[in-house]
């Protein structure tokens, strides 16, 4: 049980506080409530999807927020340019243009990294900065707007569970990939131990190159999400996104050694920092004081987390 209970941690650290919240604060548990979580989760949450499978290997993205962003702006400019000259599925086309552009850059990311053997964090880094000014140079450092109003329904403005059944749509599917599929154990081998992991057969270079790419496309997808809500992309737009993804795969159980993590422990690690953000609000607690708060608790709890994985031998000094 004690062993059930570490590896499957964050889904208990979840569910004790919002029971805990939901009794000690009433206004949490209106549905109106609950929905504005829900709505706030799945922009983070697809990318610390596509985050776990990189931190699984070993290995960091620092890019996917200036990714997000730059998908963003593609997607405007090409939406916006079809809508002008009436050109059909111009909707449809400018997510196409937004997620391949995110595409390339995790090719990019992920081909230094894997076969020109730079460390993930330099690569990611550098991508990192490179996206962010191809973002600025593109818009001319100015916002994005006048889209087709169809395009609204992508981010739930019109409807909260269309992200949400998007993001778990993802997680399902990662989540099958990572279980079942020789992809999926190819992963966690290669984050436990890499030379053993290429001793027996695995393309090491290869899956790690395609981790990258897997999760530049969830951020570039994230990034197209969280444009539709204002209906206006921003060259500046997802700054910070990065951090919160990865802390919410640590808090989810993901280790930043590789070879431990779950996409679902992902999503948990989001949520649980969600309904910490949305306590703040109903208590009132202004925005720099907020993010204060949440970094402590976010310390305390993956401190908890690590001490309950030792004491259950899961994780060793």
């Amino acid at each position: 049980m004690k062993r059930f209970l570490a590896k499957h941690s964050p889904l208990v650290i979840l569910a004790v506080l919002c029971i805990i919240v939901a009794t000690l604060m009433p206004n949490f548990r209106k549905p109106g409530n609950l929905r504005v979580v829900a709505y706030r989760t799945p922009v983070i949450g697809i990318m610390a999807s596509g985050q776990t499978l990189v931190i699984l290997t070993g290995g960091i993205d620092l890019s996917v927020g200036s990714v997000a962003a730059l998908s963003g702006v593609v997607n405007a400019k090409t939406m916006n340019a079809m809508e002008e000259r009436g050109l059909p599925l111009a909707v449809t086309m400018g997510i196409v243009a937004g997620v391949a552009v995110a595409v390339l850059c995790g090719a990019i990311s992920g081909f230094v990294t894997a076969y020109g053997k730079l460390p993930a964090f330099i690569s990611t880094l550098g991508m990192m900065m490179m996206a962010r000014g191809a973002a600025l140079v593109i818009t001319g450092g100015a916002p994005v707007g006048g889209f087709p109003q169809r395009f609204a329904y992508l981010g739930g403005t019109r409807g909260w569970y269309i992200p949400v059944g998007i993001m778990a749509a993802i997680v399902t599917v990662l989540t099958v990939v990572l279980v079942t599929t020789r992809f999926g154990r190819a992963i966690y081998a290669i984050g436990g131990n890499s030379q053993s992991a290429r001793l027996s057969g695995i393309s090491v270079a290869r899956s790690r190159m395609l981790v990258f790419v897997i999760c530049a496309m969830l951020a570039g997808f994230a990034g197209i999400i969280e444009t539709s809500r204002p209906m206006i992309a921003s060259p500046t737009g997802a700054e910070g996104y990065e951090l919160e993804a990865i802390a919410a795969c640590v808090i989810g159980g993901a280790s930043l050694m590789g070879g431990e993590g779950t996409v679902i422990g992902a999503i948990a690690g989001t949520l649980i920092m969600q309904v910490l953000v949305n306590i703040c609000n109903l208590l009132n607690v202004e925005t720099d004081w907020q993010k204060i708060l949440v970094g402590g608790l976010v310390i305390v709890l993956v401190a908890y987390d690590t001490y309950r994985k030792r004491k259950s031998g899961l994780l060793k000094e």
